[in-house]
């Protein structure tokens, strides 16, 4: 039969005290109680005041360490890369649009006024609403109002261009174009580094 006497729960108690790096803290009235008490104890009195001296201090640092991660917080990990995944892509497709904005030219130089009025509102339905537009509202701080600001500034070249068309000015449009280039460049400039870290592809 194993005794654990009251000397080893003192014993054990000091060994504690003296060594920080255990991570346990006994305080000093305890340690007195345990010089004070010259009562023998049964084993399970002597484990409980051992369970609860020492332990005291074990709760807070579980805590610390929890090392898992609830059902919840997987979730919401998932979801915001899900989100900035579809956010990588529509930045990368206006990256791509800014290069085809020379369409606008070749039709103006053809005289086909008819398919660049409609090339500009197809733009303004789908490249601008669609990506530049949706794209802006999920950025955040400074960069999310300059992107509203160049989304105005987008919508506005378009509108223009569209005017032109209509009017048959053909010359006007090469300068019109080059402004809608810069305007998806400007905005394509605000992607956050965390989306080209996390999903762009680095110099092989």
């Amino acid at each position: 039969i194993f005794v654990i006497r009251p000397s080893f729960v003192s014993a054990t108690l000091f060994a504690l005290a003296a060594c920080p790096a255990a991570g346990v803290r006994v305080s000093r009235p305890a340690l007195a109680h345990v010089r004070a008490s010259s009562v023998p104890q049964s084993r399970r009195e002597a484990l409980a005041a051992a369970a609860a001296l020492v332990g005291a201090s074990a709760p807070a640092f579980a805590e610390k360490s929890k090392g898992y991660m609830t059902m919840d917080e997987y979730n919401k990990l998932k979801a915001r890369e899900a989100k900035d995944q579809r956010l990588y892509g529509q930045f990368e497709a206006l990256r791509t649009r800014a290069s085809q904005t020379s369409e606008f030219n070749k039709l103006a130089e053809s005289g086909d006024f008819s398919k660049l009025s409609e090339l500009s509102r197809g733009w303004e339905a789908t490249i601008r609403k669609e990506l530049l537009e949706a794209a802006a509202k999920e950025l955040e701080g400074e960069a999310k109002q300059k992107g509203q600001d160049i989304n105005k500034l987008v919508l506005a070249d378009l509108k223009g261009i569209d005017k032109l068309a209509k009017a048959g000015a053909g010359d006007e449009v090469p300068a019109a174009s080059a402004s809608l280039r810069q305007h998806v460049l400007d905005f394509v400039a605000l992607e956050p580094q965390r989306l080209q870290d996390t999903f762009g592809v680095g110099d092989l």
